[in-house]
């Protein structure tokens, strides 16, 4: 049975975020991130979407929302000028647009969802990395095996934080380790 995975960076006080922006430049942890989630399928809530410039490419994103029109309308340069979602109104089941440039068979299929419970990692190929943002982790940390975390050796300023997690995960591996930041890799207690 495949779980969901984790992937996040935080500061040494926990902020992830500040004004639905990453408080720190570090391309070398961008590159990581783009390592791992490269040709997988990357969860994320609306907001965390809308504050991306543009879809992460390579990727299946599935976003999880209450608010299916409100992203169609921040987000024309994706959606076009959808307004309808399958489905109905009750969003009791997934959601997929679907435009001209993304099919089911793309990897850079964009589907929303209204629930969680809606997505089963063992209903793709490819691992489920939950990407954001704090609601989302907060919600899916204990159903997750694995937690890739950076950690970014300052503290920042924020308005978004990483939920408690390290009663329930063990630290598995230290995958990189330089002056601005580490990666270590947690394995969750419940699934070992």
């Amino acid at each position: 049975m495949k779980h969901f995975k984790a992937i996040a960076a935080m500061s040494l006080n926990r902020v992830i975020g500040a004004g639905n922006k990453i408080p720190w430049h570090l391309p070398e942890d961008f590159k990581w991130f783009k390592k791992m989630t490269s040709g997988q399928v990357v969860v994320m809530g609306r907001t965390t979407f809308e504050s991306l410039p543009k879809p992460l490419p390579n990727r299946k994103t599935l976003i999880l929302t209450r608010n299916p029109r409100r992203l169609i309308r921040t987000r024309p340069e994706v959606f076009g000028k959808y307004r309808e979602w399958r489905g109905g109104r009750a969003m009791t089941r997934p959601y997929q647009f679907e435009f001209g440039r993304i099919t089911e068979s793309r990897a850079d299929d964009i589907r929303v969802f209204g629930a969680l419970h809606l997505i089963e990692p063992n209903d793709f190929a490819n691992d489920v990395f939950i990407c954001g943002g704090a609601q989302l982790y907060e919600q899916t940390l204990s159903q997750c095996s694995d937690l890739y975390l950076t950690l970014v050796n300052r503290e920042v300023e924020g308005d978004t934080y990483f939920p408690k997690f390290e009663d329930d995960f063990t630290l598995a591996d230290e995958v990189q380790s330089n002056a601005d930041f580490k990666i270590l890799h947690y394995k969750n207690k419940k699934f070992a």
